[in-house]
């Protein structure tokens, strides 16, 4: 009688996944943000304003949309909803920190902050709960591992894709 193997690792990374996307998406629901809006507000964060387009490629570059055009859309609807701002103050601190802006340099306006400081803090409070009382060793070997797996997907994902045999 053989043991049954267990299930596929990438199963477990997926669930895990999808759980810790549910708790987050339940934040976000109550404070009126899709992921891709949370996403930009995130990047925004502590860095101050940024072009356009640097928030259109943190979203590409993290798979957060699926295309610039999804992309575009989400900082054009944080826009029109008052959630980011260009003004005279963004386009200044971006120009002294970078000599080629790449579209209107953006901030998080107060109604912005209003909106993504709860989920944050929700965030962490959440973050905390779920490793509380892992060893510590084990958590800083899953994310020596969980690097180590994104670094090879992402160099997959630069090789043109092979079809399914």
């Amino acid at each position: 009688m053989s043991a049954t193997p267990p299930p596929p690792l990438t199963r477990a990374l997926g669930t895990a996944e999808r759980s810790v996307r549910a708790l987050l998406e339940r934040q976000l629901g109550s404070a009126g943000l899709s992921f891709p809006e949370w996403t930009v507000l995130a990047v925004l964060d502590g860095g101050g304003p940024l072009p356009a387009r640097r928030l259109v490629q943190a979203q590409l570059g993290g798979k957060v949309v699926p295309d610039a055009v999804a992309a575009e859309a989400t900082v054009e609807r944080l826009c029109s909803s008052g959630l980011l701002t260009a003004g005279a103050a963004a386009e200044t601190a971006v120009a002294a920190s970078d000599d080629t802006p790449d579209g209107p340099a953006l901030a998080a306006t107060a109604a912005g902050e209003a909106a993504y400081r709860p989920v944050r803090q929700a965030v962490d409070r959440i973050t905390n709960e779920l490793f509380r009382d892992l060893p510590p060793a084990d958590v800083e070997a899953t994310r020596r591992t969980l690097t180590e797996v994104t670094r090879r997907a992402e160099a997959l994902l630069a090789q043109p894709p092979t079809p399914p045999e």
